[in-house]
């Protein structure tokens, strides 16, 4: 009897039960469903928001971008203003200081490119005002009896207005003053275009660094070589790095053109430093000691590649000037 009221029991609370979890089960995924729907509402509304304030902020870059880019044409078309009006050479100077920090590192560069032409262009026109027998006779006079080069670009202590307008001038649009048999004339001084380097591009800043060496320490002077040979093989290298890394910079065959002129230097030395003496046609002992060395060097380089055939041809002919020395060299330039 027990047993029989279990299953009665059993038979009639069961379907009751499962009834009851449908219902709460219902119930609560209809709860579910509007909390859903009202987060999906409130989301949706915030995701509009969210695009609409993504939309405002595209639109004040863009616009923020046509602002710089209406700022630095006009600031470029300023600057091409003043190439073909009458300003001097530091009022350009003046207006690149002013405004190389507001454009772009192209713009910066097409600046310096545009700076570096005009000053070659005029240099002429100034090296014309140093052949005065007056301004050369004063410079002698306040130079030569006391020489030291890096006192000629400082205008301090003198006297002839003529000479102080004229170093002032010189000093003032990037040049400075050199001399060379006596004589006192006008180069373009790359250490003045160093305060560019951070704004330009990177190969115009190798560019600078490259010809500022030239320019504060010329390998050359009276036909005789004033730099060491390692020096020599050392920037010949540095160029040639800037030729291998820079193919399409606006500056590769000023690059090209000096690195011509170092591998000249390398092979022959200079009139009055010859790499060979001219009696004995021994070379020169430094330059082999250095050479000697510099072949010593695991670097893929041409040029080192080149002074390694050189030096290789010179240990078989004794170091010395024969016709099959001179044939070689004179084949490589």
């Amino acid at each position: 009897m027990k047993l029989v009221f279990n299953k009665i029991f059993f038979k009639k609370i069961i379907p009751a039960v499962i009834l009851i979890i449908a219902i709460t089960v219902s119930a609560a995924g209809m709860i579910t469903g509007c909390a859903a729907r009202d987060n999906q509402k409130e989301t949706g509304t915030n995701i509009e928001d969210s695009t609409d304030n993504s939309s405002e902020k595209q639109n004040t870059i863009e616009n923020n971008d046509n602002e710089q880019d209406d700022k630095e044409n006009k600031i470029m078309e300023e600057y091409r203003g003043l190439f073909s009006g009458n300003f001097s050479i530091k009022e350009i100077v003046e207006f690149i200081d002013k405004n190389i920090s507001l454009v772009s590192d192209e713009n910066a560069t097409l600046m310096v490119d545009e700076f570096e032409k005009m000053q070659k262009e005029y240099l002429s026109e100034l090296e014309e005002k140093y052949n005065n027998a007056t301004i050369q006779e004063e410079l002698g006079k306040k130079y030569l009896s006391d020489f030291d080069i890096s006192k000629i670009n400082k205008i301090d202590g003198i006297e002839n207005v003529g000479l102080r307008e004229l170093l002032t001038e010189t000093l003032e649009s990037g040049y400075k003053v050199e001399t060379a048999e006596g004589m006192f004339f006008p180069v373009i001084n790359y250490e003045f275009y160093k305060k560019y380097s951070d704004y330009v591009t990177s190969d115009i800043k190798e560019y600078i660094d490259i010809m500022a060496i030239e320019s504060s320490n010329p390998p050359a002077k009276d036909a005789a070589l004033v730099i060491s040979w390692e020096e020599i093989l050392n920037r010949a290298l540095t160029q040639e790095k800037f030729i291998i890394k820079n193919e399409s910079s606006i500056r590769i065959q000023d690059i090209k053109n000096l690195y011509n002129k170092y591998m000249t230097f390398t092979l022959f030395g200079l009139n009055n430093t010859p790499l060979f003496t001219y009696d004995t046609k021994a070379m020169d002992p430094e330059a082999k000691e250095v050479y000697l060395r510099a072949v010593e060097k695991v670097e893929e380089s041409n040029f080192l590649k080149t002074l390694k055939e050189y030096v290789e041809l010179l240990k078989k002919n004794n170091y010395k000037l024969t016709d099959e020395v001179e044939q070689f060299r004179k084949g490589i330039l």
